[in-house]
């Protein structure tokens, strides 16, 4: 499966053919942040709810293990700076430019 979206690369019709992936992820991500939802603005939010399926879903444990060879103990700290790193930023006052 994770070939097949690799080869479709986005939503297009030259690829309708190839079955598309669930994402099940971001209603998962969206539960686990529901009690924190006050601490984010609604676009902050979005970015962090996408940003996390990027860390916890099989293709991050593709780098982790293969490409970067890490044991579990090591990928699951890395995965662990990055959603801290992440849920940080979402957390702070956008700086108006």
């Amino acid at each position: 499966m994770l070939a097949s979206s690799v080869q479709r690369g986005g939503i297009d019709e030259a690829h309708s053919d190839l079955p598309a992936r669930h994402n099940r992820r971001t209603a998962l991500i969206e539960a686990a942040l529901a009690p924190a939802r006050s601490q984010f603005t609604p676009t902050a939010l979005k970015s962090l709810t996408r940003s996390l399926a990027l860390i916890i879903g099989t293709e991050s444990m593709v780098v982790l293990k293969d490409v970067l060879q890490l044991d579990e103990p090591a990928a699951r700290k890395v995965r662990r700076w990055a959603i801290r790193a992440l849920v940080e930023a979402a957390q702070k006052p956008r700086s108006r430019n």
